[in-house]
């Protein structure tokens, strides 16, 4: 989102945007560096997009979140490995 320039010019971008767009582009960076350039903005539109329906699940439907985490990282390793990136992830972007 962006705060509105009271002068009536282009508003810049809020800081958490920021922080979020540079978490994103650090946490993607070994994909990023296997993929042409050229679609790169499809996939870090589609990882926006995935993490915004994982956030929401999460919230509104906690247990249903879990069953499908389970399902998509049968390994408890796996899982942990996840949930520190997570951790990670939104510490970067929240501090």
């Amino acid at each position: 989102m962006k705060d509105p320039d009271p002068q009536g010019g282009n508003p810049e971008p809020r800081p958490e945007w920021a922080s979020y767009g540079r978490a994103m582009l650090h946490s993607m960076a070994e994909v990023l560096a296997e993929t042409p350039e050229t679609v790169h903005h499809l996939l870090l539109e589609t990882a926006d997009y995935w993490l915004g329906v994982g956030i929401t699940l999460g919230i509104g439907s906690p247990a249903r979140a879990t069953q499908l985490l389970h399902l998509l990282e049968a390994q408890e390793s796996e899982r942990i490995e996840i949930e520190q990136d997570a951790r990670s992830f939104a510490t970067e972007v929240l501090g």
